[in-house]
């Protein structure tokens, strides 16, 4: 990408795309944490603190699961663990002066498809155009959010228990990226989580929340000896 001038507008204007596909994700999350019992002002609350939407319909998924607070700890920390490297990678190449509670901010707003963008410019990155387009990506997620969670109120309930699909469908189009880039082994490496998950819930009796942090890192190890990252 050839260099642009990284004003505040500029963010915004990258980070609509990013808004129009985080929208729709949100309304479905709003209308799962719905129909977990959750209030209007927690879902939002949830949106606000988290910005995590795989992390968050995980979460999801092992609090109606009736996980301990340990497993849901856990497991979402896992999940998560890559925005600590795709946060040191942005924070890398943030513009100098930028310092305490702007970089946390920063920090806060980067996700998978926000660390593409952003790095996708050549040189530093101003703190406005981290804004604008943080801003307007985080937007899209609690606004959407927000807006699941009312439509939840006038839906009927066989339909609302329909979306409970989405926790699926999220993590299934998760897999299809990777199975793009890595092929079969990705499969192969799912398949042996998906086993074990089953094989400790199942056979064992073993709690869900802790099964899945055993599988998860089953996977990651597994992962780590099959899996080399091509240069």
């Amino acid at each position: 990408m050839s260099k642009r001038d990284l004003t505040f507008s500029l963010g915004c204007k990258d980070g609509f795309p990013i808004f129009i596909g985080y929208f729709p994700t949100a309304m479905a999350f709003g209308l799962v944490v719905k129909n977990l019992g959750l209030r209007l002002w927690e879902a939002i609350l949830f949106s606000v603190t988290n910005f995590a939407g795989s992390g968050q319909f995980l979460a999801a998924s092992l609090i109606g699961s009736g996980a301990l607070l340990a497993e849901l700890f856990i497991s979402v920390l896992l999940i998560n663990l890559r925005y600590t490297f795709m946060g040191a990678e942005v924070a890398r190449r943030l513009e100098d002066g930028i310092t305490g509670m702007k970089r946390a901010l920063i920090a806060h707003g980067t996700t998978d498809e926000v660390f593409s963008i952003s790095l996708m410019n050549p040189g530093r990155l101003p703190a406005s155009y981290m804004a604008g387009l943080e801003l307007t990506s985080y937007a899209g997620w609690v606004s959407g959010t927000a807006l699941g969670f009312l439509v939840g109120l006038v839906l009927p309930p066989a339909l609302q228990l329909a979306v409970g699909v989405t926790i699926y469908a999220m993590f299934s189009s998760l897999l299809a990226q990777e199975f793009r880039k890595k092929g079969l082994k990705v499969l192969l490496i799912a398949a042996i989580s998906a086993g074990t998950h089953s094989v400790l819930t199942l056979l064992l009796g073993v709690k869900i929340g802790w099964s899945f942090v055993i599988a998860m890192l089953l996977a990651s190890f597994i992962g780590s000896l099959i899996i080399r990252e091509e240069s």
